[in-house]
């Protein structure tokens, strides 16, 4: 699994109310009794979204609190993410190298290759749709 597809696959974690869900044999994920009985096949599995998400957090090598926080603390530190404060720093805005752009268009062309849209690209990588469509046009 890939960071991406982790992203993708539990970002509405933290807007979740419930905390289990069911799969039935074929893998379809339920998240109430009564839907996984009127749709889903049989047997089903409780299973808990926390715990499946440490699961794959364990596939990309992520085994403990201690290697989670140690990852954040990277990750904030590259991109300078301040964690104490909610409000942007400065002016809010973010500022690129220019071995970030070419990198950031180099996965662009290939996205763009697997049918992907700008502006799917810009929530997956943070850059702003009009930051991209001017580096696009630029380019």
């Amino acid at each position: 699994m890939s960071i991406q597809e982790f992203l993708s696959k539990h970002a509405d974690l933290p807007k979740t109310d419930s905390v289990v869900y069911m799969e039935d044999a074929d893998g379809t994920v339920f998240h109430s009794i009564d839907e996984a009985h009127k749709k889903g096949k049989h047997p089903f599995v409780t299973k808990n979204v926390k715990d499946t998400a440490l699961a794959d957090l364990g596939e990309l090598g992520i085994h403990s609190k201690a290697e989670a926080s140690k990852f954040i603390a990277l990750v904030q530190f590259i991109y300078g993410v301040d964690v104490k404060s909610d409000k942007p720093t400065g002016r809010g805005r973010r500022t690129y190298s220019n071995q970030e752009k070419s990198n950031i268009l180099a996965a662009w062309k290939q996205a763009e290759a697997e049918g992907k849209s700008k502006a799917e690209f810009s929530k997956e990588t943070g850059v702003t749709y009009q930051t991209l469509f001017k580096w696009i046009k630029e380019s």
